[in-house]
């Protein structure tokens, strides 16, 4: 999976698939969001298309382990909201992280996190990525809602 994969035209189809949306995820968080730490929030339409893109930088002190719940509460308290504004609204959401390439309990604790917190306030999720320097991936808990 890489963002060179995506056509000219990846913005007409929704990002319901998993590799149209992995490659996404690719195009969005560059190496250096990964390196330094950022949560991605992909906003889609009803039709979930892609429609924008919110990069949360997280700081050095938040590096991992991190305080997952609140700090993944915080990233998408200003979210939400918007989200709200059009119903049926998908997000993506993606952690770009260093460190190995999987941290099993830190990715699946995001994953979980996030899609409580989206099934909480009725937003429907697509799926939650963590980006590394080396990988791309979804992790295990990760349980995305219809969208």
């Amino acid at each position: 999976m890489s963002f060179l994969d995506l056509a000219p035209s990846w913005t007409d189809h929704p990002l319901t698939d998993p590799t149209l949306a992995a490659d996404v995820v690719d195009l969005v968080v560059s190496q250096a969001d990964r390196e330094c730490g950022v949560f991605a929030a992909i906003l889609c339409g009803p039709d979930a298309r892609f429609r924008a893109v919110v990069l949360i930088e997280l700081s050095p002190d938040q590096a991992p382990p991190l305080d997952t719940p609140n700090l993944c509460a915080t990233a998408l308290h200003p979210i939400i909201p918007a989200m709200r504004e059009e119903p049926g609204s998908p997000l993506l959401l993606a952690l770009g992280r260093p460190g190995p390439p999987t941290w099993p309990d830190i990715d699946n604790e995001w994953s979980t996190a996030a899609t409580h917190l989206c099934q909480a306030a009725q937003v429907p999720l697509l799926g939650f990525y963590i980006a590394t320097p080396t990988h791309l991936y979804q992790p295990q808990q990760t349980t995305a809602q219809a969208a």
